[in-house]
């Protein structure tokens, strides 16, 4: 990134993950060009659109459908309504400190604190937006992340009245959390118990940032639905959408006309964000991005994990082209954002939440910026605490 003084930096925060090949992508920025000189938005669906989701479905087996949105948020919303027409329930269930957008019924719970978060197995659904109803908490089941036992309890009580249980696979504002071993594999299966749609939010894990296709790639987990958005366009245009499973479709259109699942919006499926879907998916094919992620990925990790045994450092973890160092409370003086101000003195920028530092690089990222980007955060580890 070059600002308006010239300073150049490299961009590790990538619009909140979303770009892939970085800013100005030639390829990219023709598709858009070209798109717009044939048409751009059209009452039935276009060539773009039967294109992109053709490409899409082939990416994920035992899934038939997909509708296109233009968030990640009303992406959320639409999948929320899917499992509520699905399963006749209007509760839903997500983590504790997991962010799915900013849809009122998800807005819940993704930024309390020790001081409101209430039973370690039993969290408060706190809401983490003003102008948010009082009736929005009942309807949302905030649960304890990889802790199944308290998942248990919880379902054992409320399973039988909710819709959809949401998960991100990496949960990026969580400051990369992973789940522990088996911990999706007990989702799925206890998911089928209760009757729940599971859906995957993959907004910010999709489209090889990961090192693989979607995050859900690695493990052996396949939802009821898949939500994207971000990465699908690499941040170029606003586009996202939900795959849903053959099973669900059946259901939800083999209603009444008057009880069908309807979620429509003027710009849903643009064409010209579908068409540079389309060719951002060519272009990660065709330059083998995916398998760059991994590798890359791979390097990045090494390199943050150099930093575990630092005595500041509390943890360090992340996958793919997504890394996190998460520093000891009162461990950096004038705290991460004091740290934060240093990498971008030197010439790296990236995002801090809390006592974590996050790195989501483009998948384009070249060795020396990468190595580039991990001596800068070296550096300004020890100028901010010492050594």
């Amino acid at each position: 990134l070059t600002d308006v003084d010239g300073d150049e930096r490299i961009d590790c925060l990538s619009n909140m993950t979303a770009l892939i090949h970085g800013h100005s992508d030639p390829q990219v920025n023709a598709a858009i060009i070209d798109q717009v000189q044939r048409g751009v938005s059209f009452s039935e669906p276009a060539q773009p659109e039967i294109e992109l989701a053709s490409l899409l479905i082939d990416r994920v087996p035992s899934v038939e459908q997909i509708h296109f949105r233009s968030s990640g948020t009303e992406a959320i919303m639409m999948a929320i309504k899917l499992a509520r027409a699905f399963t006749g329930r209007t509760r839903i269930a997500k983590f504790e400190g997991a962010y799915h957008g900013y849809y009122d019924y998800v807005q819940m719970s993704f930024s309390s604190t020790p001081a409101n978060w209430g039973d370690a197995q039993a969290p408060q659904s706190i809401p983490s937006s003003g102008g948010l109803a009082h009736s929005v908490g009942e309807e949302v089941l905030v649960m304890p992340f990889n802790d199944q036992s308290g998942v248990e309890q919880l379902l054992a009580k409320h399973g039988h009245a909710i819709s959809a249980l949401l998960f991100e696979p990496l949960s990026n504002r969580a400051g990369m959390a992973l789940p522990a071993p088996g911990f999706l594999e007990f989702l799925y299966q206890i998911t089928r118990k209760y009757g729940i749609v599971l859906i995957f939010d993959e907004v910010i894990t999709g489209f090889g940032r990961t090192g693989t296709f979607w995050g859900l790639d690695q493990w052996n987990v396949v939802p009821d639905v898949i939500s994207f958005a971000k990465g699908v366009t690499s941040g170029y245009q606003p586009l996202g959408g939900i795959i849903i499973s053959d099973a669900i479709r059946e259901v939800i259109y083999d209603q009444p006309s008057a009880s069908r699942w309807w979620h429509a919006f003027t710009y849903s499926a643009h064409a010209t964000c579908c068409a540079v879907a389309h060719a951002n998916l060519d272009i990660i094919e065709n330059e083998g991005l995916v398998a760059r992620a991994a590798i890359m990925g791979a390097r990045l990790q090494t390199g943050l994990r150099a930093y575990a045994s630092h005595p500041a450092v509390r943890e360090v973890r992340g996958l793919g082209l997504m890394g996190a160092v998460e520093f000891n409370p009162g461990a950096v003086p004038g705290g991460v954002p004091a740290l934060a101000k240093a990498m971008r003195e030197r010439g790296l920028f990236t995002r801090t939440r809390n006592d974590i530092v996050m790195f989501a690089p483009p998948l384009v990222i070249t060795e020396t910026e990468l190595d580039e980007l991990l001596a800068i955060f070296g550096e300004a580890v020890k100028a901010t605490i010492g050594h």
